[in-house]
């Protein structure tokens, strides 16, 4: 009996590991707003890489605000000074304005070329119980005529 016991609980116990799956971690979701959408376009897709794509025009002197509707602290992983991420030669700065909102501010730039300039952002989020990654492609391209 002992023996028909100790099989049945490894069995059990067989099943049980088995079908615990651990939780994933959430995507980051991000929302986007005060920009102007003619020269700025600005995509989320969870499910890519780059998880976040914004692309605006070589002569675009303006701004875009990203918000992270989940993780509500947020950190650039580029920080320069002041927690201030700079390309120069894409012509854009990204700030941390609060914990789950970013300002990028766009100044024309010249010489993009006919491919454009592409530049890669990795920006953390933690809800203190989750940490994840978000991928940002920031792109300037000739503007389409």
């Amino acid at each position: 009996m002992k023996k028909l016991i100790l099989i049945a609980t490894v069995i059990f116990m067989s099943v049980v590991m088995s079908s615990c799956k651990e939780d994933e971690v959430a995507p980051m979701i991000w929302e986007f707003s005060s920009y102007d959408k003619e020269a700025v376009s600005a995509v989320y897709s969870p499910e890519y890489y780059n998880q976040v794509v914004i692309e605006a025009n070589s002569d675009h002197n303006g701004e875009i605000t990203i918000t992270c509707t989940n993780y509500p602290n947020l950190s650039i992983d580029a920080y320069t000074n002041e927690g201030t991420f700079v390309c120069e030669e894409a012509g854009f700065s990204i700030t941390k304005i609060d914990g789950r909102t970013l300002k990028i501010v766009f100044t024309p730039v010249s010489n993009v070329g006919e491919d454009g300039i592409y530049t890669y952002v990795s920006v953390s989020g933690n809800n203190n119980k989750e940490r994840n990654t978000t991928n940002m492609s920031i792109a300037r391209l000739q503007e389409k005529k």
